[in-house]
């Protein structure tokens, strides 16, 4: 038995969904911060991450040159919602188009100047479970800057079926 990846996309699009309609009546929170003095210091910016790195990975999957940044401020909601929304949907064009032949082949990836053997699938999923560790970041971090987090975010309490 197999946890479905189309069931963990699923998963994280109705997180982001969530998430979205909550920082949009709540938008001061994409302030509320994370690691201060970091390099992803607000809630704003690590939501900027995430889409990022999503991009970024995709890119290493199509072969296509790295974006740099998002371009977006990280502090006001639709528009990084929607890179993010935009992100996600050729993410799910690709998912789509692969060959299980091809996501099973293992390639070279190169992050912070390391190669890194493994397969596309083993990419994809690791998308995704980035993505899940940091709104677990972004739900403490808004919750010791009181606010109280959207709805129940485990995994156990979605509606994402196989």
């Amino acid at each position: 038995m197999n946890l479905a990846y189309d069931e963990l996309l699923r998963y994280t699009s109705a997180e982001r969904d969530k998430w979205r309609r909550w920082l949009t009546t709540n938008p001061s929170a994409m302030e509320a911060p994370v690691q201060p003095d970091g390099r992803l210091p607000t809630v704003g910016r690590l939501i900027d991450h995430i889409f990022l790195v999503e991009r970024r990975h995709l890119q290493r999957l199509t072969g296509d040159r790295l974006s740099d940044s998002t371009g977006l401020t990280a502090n006001n909601v639709p528009p990084l919602f929607d890179y993010g929304a935009s992100v996600r949907r050729e993410l799910e064009q690709y998912v789509g188009e692969l060959d299980d032949d091809v996501a099973d082949q293992v390639r070279t990836f190169e992050v912070r100047e390391q190669q890194w053997p493994m397969t596309p699938r083993k990419l994809l999923f690791h998308i995704l479970v980035h993505e899940i560790r940091h709104w677990a970041q972004i739900a403490l971090a808004v919750r010791l800057a009181g606010f109280e987090p959207p709805g129940d975010h485990d995994l156990f309490y979605s509606k994402a079926l196989r």
